[in-house]
């Protein structure tokens, strides 16, 4: 940039670019902004829709193969997912402005790039809707996008490995609360879309209108509003085993758990990390010329592809409430 008189109000625009503190966890979470009614706009499937889910998915992979391989993992439910950058990156040298901002774009940008492979008939191959009757479909998997989404994004700081961990753990347990609710609400009102898995092609079989074996009569967003008030989760599930035919527990992992992605261990190249002691000479004069070149993101992106998502990536819908899941990818939150 070239020197001129009016270069003073740079000094402005650095004052409030906070570097994020060091040898801590930063969490980034992007969350659909008014995102109900974008999802009314876009006649989305109740109370969930696989389309949209797998949808953030390949968004967040995206996130994550543009940014590899400083974002260790990331955790996605319902219209947000989180994704948790390794303790000591310099990722953009930890510049709070500018990672939120490019994980945040990318993210939305992901999304609607990629939206008709996944609200399309033709290229959306996994959901087959259920034949009616009279041969026709029960729903169209066609929708064409009315307007662009839009994403907000927040940062957080933890300090160690459990407080990232009961952060994640509380994103599941209201993954799952949120679930049931919203899974009984929409059998009252006679909106409940059900999901089949079949193991032999790999496929899911969708029902729409779905209707329980006694055939209760719809109840209105008020009614069932009231009839839930006050309900224990054991309350919603007599509720849609018994009035509806609907066990929860056989509900998809996906809807339940929500989906945790992490970078695939046996594929990490090491060198890809700095190493920790130059990340403790960080404000070292010696080191002026790595940290610059640690500025911003040091490696090729990888391009979209199938084969690429299975090698350095592993997507799951597992509990990661217990401890089990943490004993298993502990290496992972120890990658400087």
């Amino acid at each position: 940039m070239a020197k001129s008189k009016y270069e003073y109000v740079r000094q402005f625009e650095s004052a409030t670019d906070y570097h994020l503190l060091l040898d801590s966890y930063i969490v980034v979470r992007v969350d659909g902004q008014c995102f109900h009614r974008y999802a009314k706009e876009h006649n989305f499937l109740k109370p969930n829709d696989k389309r949209c889910l797998d949808l953030m998915n390949r968004s967040a992979l995206h996130v994550m193969r543009s940014f590899y391989p400083n974002i260790i993992m990331a955790y996605g439910q319902s219209d947000e997912y989180s994704f948790i950058l390794r303790r000591m990156a310099q990722f953009f040298n930890r510049r709070q402005n500018k990672i939120i901002s490019l994980i945040t774009s990318t993210f939305t940008a992901g999304f609607i790039y990629h939206w008709n492979d996944y609200f399309s008939d033709a290229k959306n191959t996994r959901l087959i809707p259920k034949i009616a009757a009279d041969g026709t479909k029960s729903l169209s998997l066609t929708q064409t996008m009315k307007y662009p989404p839009s994403f907000d994004g927040r940062c957080i700081l933890y300090p160690n490995e459990r407080t990232l961990m009961d952060y994640l753990r509380w994103r599941q347990v209201d993954c799952h609360i949120n679930n049931l609710y919203n899974t009984t609400f929409y059998a009252l009102t006679g909106e409940y879309t059900h999901y089949e898995h079949d193991d032999k092609s790999d496929k899911f079989n969708v029902s729409f209108p779905y209707c329980g074996p006694k055939l209760l009569p719809k109840l209105s967003t008020n009614e069932a509003t009231q009839r839930l008030s006050h309900t224990s989760s054991g309350d919603k599930n007599e509720i849609l085993f018994t009035d509806y035919g609907i066990n929860y527990n056989n509900e998809l992992q996906q809807f339940r758990k929500g989906t945790i992605i992490t970078l695939n261990m046996e594929q990490i190249d090491r060198r890809l990390f700095m190493d920790q002691k130059s990340t403790n000479n960080f404000n070292a004069k010696k080191n002026k010329k790595q940290k610059k070149d640690k500025m911003c993101v040091e490696y090729p992106l990888i391009q979209e592809s199938s084969d690429d998502q299975q090698q350095l990536f592993d997507l799951m819908n597992v509990d990661i409430i217990s401890e089990e899941f943490w004993q298993k990818y502990d290496s992972l939150l120890k990658l400087l």
